[in-house]
């Protein structure tokens, strides 16, 4: 988050207090609506390729679906608006946190004090609409040293690429556990599918990017509408840590693997790990990676560009073809 953002948080938080002393502050939730366990979504929220009723952000992040993940630092306060809708319920799962209103349908979200996972939840009865954000509160981590806990991460490039913020050092990392792995972090993808494939014993750790994950929802919803029936897709290779990443003799030490803001992905519908036939003449090439990555574009291109990376893969004897996506900020192809 952006030094401008965490004040205009901070001011968010005094203003709050004092319009709002003695106000009812929706907490976590106890009962049973609030206590289910998020690696089961909703029927509405498995078929949820639109996008929802609710205008909602989520400090920078405008949410476009039912179900998405954001990730905060522990005690973080966050601002949670929504535009299109007067009547509200703001609730915050058992993980704890807090959601305090404000005015013109404006909110804060205060993350719990402790790393872990916390679910907040806007109803608009009006509207007869729901959004679920699955809410990461990361471990932070210093970069000294080379590892959390035993888990290997390695080391990040202390100054940003060409000065960009996409390029800092992460401030913290998902702590990863048997619980929380499979979570569902949109309607049609999980945690588990962009973890580091490093391995080993003890915790894991990982990094998931909210803008790649809505990226990826909406590539799905053009592919079906073209005809392709995947329920998801299939996610090679998402987060890295340095460590993994220079283990597979991968030298670029600014890949967006390890920022979590990059996925390689194909359409695997018949779920045999390999890349399906999307141009239909019988084959599978790299001609049905660019045909992936001609979608790709064409959905996420803001006045004909898309604003990040993007490059495709010929098939290996070892993997099919496949497509590169990141979120690095500014354009690159090949």
């Amino acid at each position: 988050m952006s030094v401008l953002l965490r004040r205009a948080a901070a001011l968010f938080v005094c203003l709050t207090a004092v319009l709002f002393l003695g106000a009812p502050t929706v907490s976590t939730g106890s009962g049973p609506a609030f206590a289910a366990d998020l690696r089961d979504a909703s029927p509405a929220a498995e078929k949820a390729d639109d996008e929802p009723a609710i205008r909602l952000r989520f400090g920078d992040h405008s949410i476009r679906s039912s179900v998405m993940t954001v990730s905060v630092m522990p005690g973080e306060s966050i601002p949670l608006t929504v535009a299109n809708a007067s009547e509200l319920s703001v609730r915050v799962g058992p993980g704890g946190g807090e959601a305090v209103p404000g005015l013109g349908g404006q909110w804060l979200f205060r993350a719990p004090d402790a790393p872990g996972t916390t679910t907040v939840t806007v109803r608009s009865p009006g509207r007869d609409a729901t959004i679920r954000l699955q809410v990461f509160v990361l471990q932070p981590w210093d970069h000294r040293g080379t590892s959390i806990d035993g888990y290997r991460i390695g080391r990040y490039q202390p100054r940003a690429r060409r000065g960009l913020t996409s390029y800092e050092r992460p401030r913290g990392f998902v702590r990863v556990t048997e619980r929380n792995r499979d979570l569902r972090v949109s309607p049609n993808f999980r945690l588990s599918q962009f973890l580091c494939k490093q391995g080993g014993p003890g915790p894991e750790f990982a990094l998931i990017d909210t803008e790649l994950i809505q990226a990826l929802e909406a590539v799905l919803t053009a592919l079906r509408e073209r005809g392709h029936s995947a329920p998801t897709l299939h996610v090679m290779s998402g987060f890295r840590t340095p460590f993994y990443n220079r283990s597979i003799g991968n030298t670029t030490v600014y890949s967006r693997h390890l920022y979590g803001d990059a996925a390689d992905i194909f359409v695997d519908a018949d779920n045999n790990g390999w890349m399906d036939d999307l141009t239909g003449d019988g084959r599978v090439t790299e001609a049905d990676a660019r045909y992936l990555a001609r979608v790709i574009q064409s959905t996420l291109g803001e006045g004909g560009t898309f604003e990040g990376g993007l490059g495709t893969y010929g098939p290996a004897s070892h993997r099919g073809p496949f497509v590169h996506l990141d979120f690095r900020g500014y354009p690159a192809r090949w």
